[in-house]
């Protein structure tokens, strides 16, 4: 029986980073930082999705129960790395997101101006899943 490996992550988008001998603390703005802080953040998801990104030969993936403005949506994208990746999970504004890496799924809680918090669920779409609901 093969291991469930679970990894932790916390990251906040407002372009900050400090750092103590204990503790590292990445904050990253979205879309417009492109500095030290956002690296970092880039390579610690990359390194904790890699096993999903290996596993998801379409690259496609669904994000149930995203907290909005209006409730909860679900919807599918295509993501070819961890900067895609984040930004189907995230919105378009500030965010402050927290969840946990399993071998098959990202569960989260993203809080946002329209939402103090989600219990969203990240999954892989399989080949058979793509070609069903004409994902290309």
């Amino acid at each position: 029986m093969k291991t469930e490996n679970i990894y932790e992550f916390e990251y906040v988008n407002t372009c900050t980073c400090s750092e103590d001998e204990d503790f590292v603390m990445f904050n990253a703005l979205q879309i417009d930082c492109e500095g030290e802080c956002w690296q970092r953040v880039l390579e610690d998801f990359t390194d904790l999705t890699i096993d999903l990104f290996d596993e998801n030969e379409t690259l496609w993936w669904k994000v149930s129960d995203l907290g909005l403005w209006d409730g909860n949506h679900s919807g599918y994208g295509y993501a070819m790395c961890a900067e895609d990746l984040l930004s189907l999970m995230t919105v378009n504004s500030e965010w402050n997101i927290k969840g946990k890496v399993f071998n098959d799924r990202i569960e989260y809680s993203l809080s946002h101006h329209d939402s103090l918090g989600s219990n969203t669920v990240l999954t892989m779409v399989s080949e058979e899943q793509r070609e069903e609901l004409g994902l290309y």
